[in-house]
This record gives C-alpha cells, sequence and structure tokens, in this order.
C-alpha cells in the first residue's frame, strides 16, 4: 500500500484487490459525498463527518506503519480529500521518504537507506543540468543554494513528488524552509552584498589571522578559532623557553582579538536577514 499527501488530498494506492474492496466498502458505509468507478473512489470533505474521518484515516495510519518502516502523519488529514485507487500488481514505484533540513544556505537530504541513495543519484543529473551546486556521500545529498535560479530549482524538486522509478515524501517544517528562502533572497540582494562586503575588507586581516576566508561562514570562523585557540593557549606551553611562551601568548592573544572583532560582524549579518 502507497499513502501519499498533499495540502488538499491524501491518496492511497493499493494492488490489493480484496484490501481495495474492503476500503472502498468502508468509504461507501461511511461517508456520504462521493464519487467512484472500478478503481478508484474519492471522498470529498464533509464537515458531519469528521467522527467517521478519524476512524478511518487512524485505520489507514495503523495500516500503513504496519506495512512500512515509515511514520504517517495525518494531524491534518481530516479535512483533505480521500482518494482510493486501485492498480495492477508490480505498478506500485516504491514510496522513499526523505528527511530535509536546512543549515545555512545548504539543504540537507538525509539518505537513510538505499532506495534514498538511489534516488539522490537519480536527480544529481538535473542539478548538473541546472548548475547547481552539490556534493553527495552516503550519508546526505548536500545542495548549496545562492541565488533565485537555485530557490526555483528546489522548489521544483521539492513539490514534485512522482518520478518515473520513484514516489518521495519530502519531510520538512514549511516555516524552516519559508525562512530560510527569505534569508538566501536577503543575502544574493545587491544591498547585502554591497554592505557586507565592505565590511568584509575591513576585517581581512581578522579573517586571515584565523585563517579564513572573508566568505566563510560564522560555524567555520567558529571552529577555527576554537581549534588555534587550543593550539597556542598559553596554559598548553607553561613548559617550553620563556621565548616561545611569549610567542605564543602573543599569537593566542591576536585570535582571541580577531574573533572577537568578527563576532559582531556576523551579529550584524544575522539582524540584515531577521529584519529583511
Amino acid at each position: 500500500m502507497k499513502v501519499t499527501q498533499t495540502l488538499e488530498s491524501l491518496s492511497i494506492l493499493t494492488d490489493n484487490d480484496t484490501l481495495f474492496r474492503e476500503l472502498r466498502d468502508m468509504i461507501s458505509r461511511n461517508f456520504t459525498k462521493i464519487l467512484s468507478n472500478k478503481n478508484k473512489v474519492i471522498s470529498f470533505y464533509e464537515e458531519s463527518e469528521i467522527p467517521q474521518r478519524k476512524c478511518f484515516l487512524k485505520f489507514i495510519k495503523k495500516l500503513y506503519e504496519k506495512q512500512s518502516d515509515d511514520k504517517l502523519d495525518i494531524r491534518f488529514a481530516n479535512y483533505k480529500t480521500i482518494k482510493l485507487g486501485f492498480v495492477q500488481k508490480n505498478t506500485l514505484t516504491p514510496v522513499i521518504s526523505l528527511n530535509v533540513n536546512f543549515v545555512k544556505n545548504e539543504v540537507k537530504f538525509e539518505l537513510k537507506d538505499a532506495l534514498c541513495r538511489d534516488f539522490a543519484s537519480y536527480i544529481s543529473e538535473s542539478l548538473v543540468k541546472s548548475n547547481v551546486t552539490f556534493s553527495k556521500n552516503d550519508d546526505f545529498l548536500n545542495i548549496t543554494i545562492s541565488s533565485d535560479n537555485d530557490i526555483y530549482t528546489l522548489n521544483k524538486l521539492l513539490y514534485k513528488r512522482s518520478y518515473p522509478k520513484f514516489s518521495v515524501n519530502f519531510i520538512y517544517d514549511e516555516k524552516d524552509y519559508k525562512a530560510f528562502k527569505q534569508g538566501i533572497k536577503i543575502k544574493s540582494s545587491s544591498k547585502f552584498i554591497s554592505r557586507f562586503s565592505v565590511l568584509a575588507n575591513l576585517l581581512e586581516e581578522n579573517f586571515e589571522i584565523l585563517g579564513c576566508k572573508k566568505d566563510d561562514d560564522f560555524e567555520t570562523i567558529r571552529q577555527s578559532y576554537l581549534s588555534l585557540a587550543n593550539i597556542y593557549h598559553p596554559d598548553r606551553h607553561a613548559n617550553k623557553n620563556l621565548l616561545i611562551q611569549e610567542e605564543y601568548a602573543k599569537k593566542f592573544k591576536n585570535i582571541q582579538s580577531a574573533y572577537e572583532s568578527l563576532k559582531p560582524y556576523f551579529k550584524n549579518q544575522e539582524n540584515f536577514v531577521m529584519v529583511g
């Protein structure tokens, strides 16, 4: 059994004719606003039938999760059109559930099994054609988003559910996605670039002290700072000769000063994005 959802509908497909008949009969008994033919039944939302809908959807959830390793979220399904369909055996495409997270300027797709990795390889071809920067390993497909064109490509990817060999359920937080896109649009704006490129040039020496580039993000800066601070911390060199202690202490002070100088720069970026 395959279950997919959009904002308006919950669709159930099965190649088990017995199960199809049972579900079809349940829909016919409990719901009034329906359309049906030999292999398809559609039940439209009717407010007075909410209790029956809740029971039916709980049954579908239990049945689906018993047959699959995935969870089925039916929190908002009570108000959706329910579609039941029967397909011939071997015509159902596998359903992939992909967890998606938005980190800095990257979209991270979790590749939890071989099927997810196959899908990542499949869509990599379209990403290349769209000139979108990405990287892939056994655990994640990471797509870098830096322009309106990248956002357009990402929208197409996340909103498309059916592929020749796969059906995909992308799992992500809509609010996070909206905030992510807004942040990218602001960061790629001429106003943002002109303002912070000038500041980055003024702070270039601090980036260099930390072994970083001007376009590195704060997390990269922070990790470099922690690594260098650990290497040059005076406590690690207390047993060395005085000249080395003084040299390393000066280096440690410069590292701390560079990091503290860059923190307001990134805080201003964060505030700029939040205000928009």
